[in-house]
């Protein structure tokens, strides 16, 4: 699921089609995503937020929380591999744990999303320990927007 480059089997929401693995660290840029179902949608540039109809479509509303992402850091092995700037990334009004750390699945497991708190370098130290003792990657996020979705 880890990629340096090159494309990464996303088996998340494929959606929106323009759009990256968020576990891709050689994309061009930091970028957006969604989480809804326990599982993220491709990430996309900041500067192309898919519009509200394609949001429904894609993401039919039901029983769960849609939360909208900006990816932070994404490290493997228990090193840092990408930090990212921060183009778009307000502070986190009213969460408890405004950063997300993200799991990609490990044969038929399912994508993990935990929560961590601020600032930014308890986040990143939370997911350096977690990558080093999985020996897997993890994706730092913070959250953007988060709305009930239904």
């Amino acid at each position: 699921m880890f990629t340096d480059g090159g494309t990464a089997a996303h088996r998340g929401i494929d959606w929106p089609t323009y759009g990256g693995d968020p576990f891709d660290g050689a994309l061009p840029w930091a970028g957006l995503l969604y989480w809804a179902r326990e599982q993220p949608s491709r990430v996309f540039p900041a500067d192309r937020v898919p519009s509200a109809d394609e949001l429904h479509r894609a993401i039919p509303m039901g029983y769960t929380t849609l939360t909208l992402l900006a990816r932070v850091a994404l490290l493997h092995g228990g090193q840092q591999r990408r930090l990212w700037p921060e183009e778009r990334r307000p502070a986190s009004r009213g969460q408890l744990q405004p950063y997300q750390l993200l799991l990609p699945p490990t044969g038929r497991e399912r994508y993990l999303k935990l929560g961590a708190s601020w600032p930014v370098r308890f986040a990143l130290r939370d997911a350096e320990e977690l990558s080093a003792r999985t020996g897997g990657a993890v994706l730092v996020c913070q959250v953007v927007e988060s709305h009930n979705w239904h």
